[in-house]
């Protein structure tokens, strides 16, 4: 089914697709003009929220796909003491979108990969010497060739771990807090939760932090509203950031010790591989070249932590 039968058939709503991060909140105006176009994309409804999402990280073309990437670094957050930058972190993701009409939206197939480099000469780690151990690690880099999230006008989770509490998010309208400023249209999703940790500490002593986890992510995003706002572009640039905040990384050894990462990193999205920063582009060219392509299929979404615990064994 192509763009213009999509359209006809079931309206706005069934042309979008986007990760589901955060949750519901209210259009905000700023200056003299308002969020709703002339052509209709209302950011007030769920259908204009699917739309923009869709633009944002995706495309519409048929058959289309489009990068982000990121650029930042990884700290260590102790009790105590200033937060300390440890090493860099890079990566890039690629993501296309599968129709779903009979939900009114997509589904977003993505996959991620990302290295932890030197921060003094920006080289990927393939060892590191942990300043709180004082020993030498192998860092375990990403490559997850499935991330998919949704976006439909109501909300529906993808979830990559168990709720500590077993619960399930209520089903709500798909309506994000946007910021406007003339020509500028900005937008922050924020996740938290709290969740059972898959590396159980009896096995994993070193590794694990503990049976629950803490995991939070700040994804922002900053655009122009007269491009994302115009039914003749399938998709739209961003510049944004994201913060990320979680336990230590299993192939740190840190254990339970008292801390927890955080990662701060501007970010960027491209049509083309060659408009991501050229460091991150010939890197994953170099190691990982079926990342430059999207998903061909549906497959399970596959967090790090479960790939870590079928590549690694426990340290001893």
């Amino acid at each position: 089914m192509n763009r213009r039968k999509l359209l006809s058939g079931f309206g706005w709503s069934s042309l979008l697709a986007a990760p589901v991060l955060a949750a519901a909140g209210q259009v905000k105006e700023y200056g003299s003009s308002d969020t709703k176009a002339r052509d209709g994309l209302d950011l007030g409804s769920p259908e204009g929220n699917v739309i923009a999402m869709a633009k944002l990280t995706a495309t519409l073309a048929p058959d289309g796909y489009k990068h982000g990437w990121y650029s930042g670094v990884l700290m260590a957050a102790v009790p105590g003491e200033a937060v300390r930058e440890l090493v860099g972190v890079i990566g890039m993701s690629t993501q296309r979108l599968r129709a779903v009409p009979e939900q009114g939206g997509y589904q977003l197939l993505q996959k991620e990969c990302g290295f932890f480099t030197d921060l003094a000469t920006g080289k990927v780690l393939e060892r590191w010497v942990n300043p709180y151990l004082n020993e030498a690690v192998e860092p375990f880099h990403i490559a997850n060739p499935a991330v998919n999230r949704w976006i439909l006008p109501q909300v529906k989770e993808e979830r990559f771990y168990d709720r500590a509490d077993g619960s399930v998010p209520a089903s709500r309208p798909f309506v994000l807090p946007w910021r406007r400023a003339g020509d500028r249209l900005m937008l922050e999703q924020r996740t938290h939760f709290w969740a059972v940790n898959p590396l159980d500490p009896q096995l994993w002593r070193r590794e694990s932090s503990g049976a629950r986890i803490q995991v939070s992510d700040c994804m922002s995003y900053n655009a122009r509203w007269s491009e994302l706002s115009d039914p003749k572009r399938d998709s739209v640039e961003y510049d944004g950031h994201w913060v990320h905040v979680r336990p230590w990384q299993p192939w740190m050894l840190m254990g339970d010790r008292p801390g927890h990462c955080l990662y701060s990193a501007i970010t960027g999205s491209a049509l083309s591989a060659r408009s991501v920063p050229a460091e991150i582009y010939e890197l994953v060219r170099e190691r990982l070249p079926d990342f430059l392509v999207p998903p061909t299929e549906v497959r399970k979404s596959e967090p790090s932590m479960i790939r870590f615990m079928r590549e690694r064994k426990p340290a001893s």
